[in-house]
C-alpha cells in the first residue's frame, strides 16, 4: 500500500526529488506517515482503516503536536493519505 500511495502522489503532481536531487514531498509524506504508524503502533492498512478518526486527532486533537512535527508533514501526509484511501474506496 505504501508504493501505491507513493504512486498516487506522483500521479497527483508530487515529486520524489527536488531539482537538486534532494528528497521532496513524496519522501516527506512517507516519513510523516511512518511517524504516525510508529506513534499509533499501526500498520499502514490499519491506518487506512482508521483514517477517519486519525486525521482529526493529528490535525487538532490529542496528537496535534505530533501532527506539526517534521515540518507538518505528519498532518499533511495524513490529509493526502485520507484522499488516497477515499479514492480507493470508490474505485
Amino acid at each position: 500500500m505504501k508504493r501505491q500511495f507513493a504512486q498516487w502522489l506522483k500521479n497527483n503532481g508530487y515529486s520524489l526529488l527536488t531539482a537538486e536531487g534532494r528528497p521532496s514531498t513524496i519522501y516527506d509524506y512517507g516519513r510523516g506517515l511512518k511517524k504516525v504508524m510508529d506513534t499509533e503502533r499501526l500498520s499502514i492498512e490499519e491506518v487506512a482503516q482508521n483514517i477517519d478518526s486519525l486525521l482529526p486527532k493529528y490535525q487538532y486533537g490529542a496528537r496535534a503536536a505530533v501532527g506539526r512535527s517534521i515540518s507538518r508533514s505528519c498532518r499533511s501526509s495524513l490529509a493526502q493519505f485520507y484522499k488516497f484511501v477515499k479514492e480507493q474506496e470508490v474505485a
